[in-house]
């Protein structure tokens, strides 16, 4: 059986259609569970969820806002699959999204698929590493809203570090799991799913990001002036350079999309430092 694991914070109109995607899916509903984990939202979350109770295996889960590697962990504890796919609740998946995992899954161990964007967005040229070609291949990044781990691969590297409330929590994640397993990438994994909605939503994503670069760096980070002068290095990792766009944008485009990802770099730069500031003493313990 599959267990699909969707974390989602006050964000209820999106989950509803998310959910409305897994009741469309081209394969048998006893074969698959759907595990909400309400992160502690203040909105119609918890309504939303109970109202496909009737069209889906599922359970909602309702804890205190911790952040999405919390929640995911607590839907992994929660499930009864010995497959564990995880899903965005602002994304709607391919009608063959489960019948492929479940097909692949009979001979790998962790998988992420492709992301299609829902509209046709200046967003779409943000995420170049969404589409990785059209052949299965080794993946260097796994898409936490898109991919499908087994159950055996928690017993032995562990469950999502909490401390990465948001941002780079599947960075974390599989450079532990390198040691044991290859991340594979496989195009018939679809979802569709936009990489931001705003620019405001863009910059504070790049925010988290910056700060949670430091997080996982921190030990690497001599001082202040080492995360300064050697930021670049420093947030190589962070770098999609190595993935081609799946379509390029036009000239107009191209200049927007250069400048918008300009007010980013500085966003992730403060959230950087921020995230120094903030974890730096705890390195130190």
């Amino acid at each position: 059986m599959l267990s699909v694991v969707i974390p989602t914070y006050n964000r209820a109109n999106y989950l509803s259609k998310a959910l409305a995607s897994l009741v469309e899916q081209d394969f048998a509903k006893e074969k698959f569970e759907v595990i909400v984990v309400d992160d502690g939202s203040i909105d119609d979350t918890e309504k939303t969820a109970k109202q496909f109770k009737d069209r889906l295996s599922l359970k909602y889960l309702k804890e205190e806002h911790g952040g999405v590697s919390q929640a995911r962990n607590s839907g992994v504890k929660n499930s009864g699959g010995e497959i564990i796919v995880f899903f965005d609740d602002d994304a709607l998946a391919d009608k063959n999204w489960l019948k492929n995992i479940s097909e692949i899954m009979l001979h790998e161990a962790i998988i992420t698929g492709r992301v299609k964007p829902l509209n046709n967005n200046l967003w779409q040229y943000f995420a170049p590493h969404y589409y990785q070609g059209d052949q299965p291949t080794e993946s260097p990044v796994l898409l936490e809203g898109n991919c499908a781990i087994k159950r055996e691969v928690f017993a032995k590297v562990g469950l999502f570090d909490a401390n990465l409330d948001y941002g780079h929590e599947g960075r974390e994640f599989i450079g532990r799991c390198r040691k044991e397993y290859k991340i594979r990438y496989y195009p018939d994994v679809i979802i569709y799913h936009d990489y931001a909605s705003s620019i405001k939503n863009y910059l504070d994503k790049q925010r988290k990001f910056g700060e949670k670069t430091a997080y996982l760096k921190i030990k690497e980070i001599k001082n202040f002036g080492d995360l300064i002068f050697n930021y670049q290095k420093i947030k190589s990792g962070d770098s999609l350079n190595s993935f081609t766009p799946f379509q390029k944008p036009s000239l107009s485009d191209r200049l927007k999309v250069k400048m918008i990802a300009k007010l980013g770099g500085w966003y992730h730069f403060m959230g950087a430092v921020r995230g120094y500031l903030k974890y730096k003493q705890n390195a130190k313990n």
